[in-house]
């Protein structure tokens, strides 16, 4: 008998863009920020990159955590839900003979 997947190919799909998503929007967003300090227009500019490096990592941490957390809850959710069987049916009040 083969055993069903424990997620479904939806959720694994939005967990894998979930993850794309926190990880690219950050390193963007850092990008962006870090092509507007060069060296003439900012005391520091190398300073600078580094703090937005350090903050784009940092937000790409906790958004991965996230989406590892809502992984976690999916899993949690699939197996106390169980595999899915059909059991005796309902015994009818009708059927008894009268």
């Amino acid at each position: 008998m083969a055993r069903a997947p424990l997620l479904a190919p939806a959720v694994k799909r939005r967990l894998l863009a979930a993850v794309l998503a926190s990880v690219m929007i950050p390193w963007l967003i850092g990008s962006w920020i870090k092509a507007g300090l060069q060296e003439g227009l900012h005391d520091d500019a190398h300073r600078a990159a580094q703090l937005v490096d350090y903050i784009v990592t940092g937000g790409m941490v906790f958004l991965l955590a996230m989406v590892v957390t809502v992984a976690v809850g999916c899993v949690v959710v699939a197996v106390m839900q169980g595999a899915r069987h059909l059991g005796d049916p309902f015994p009818n009040e009708r059927n008894d003979g009268s």
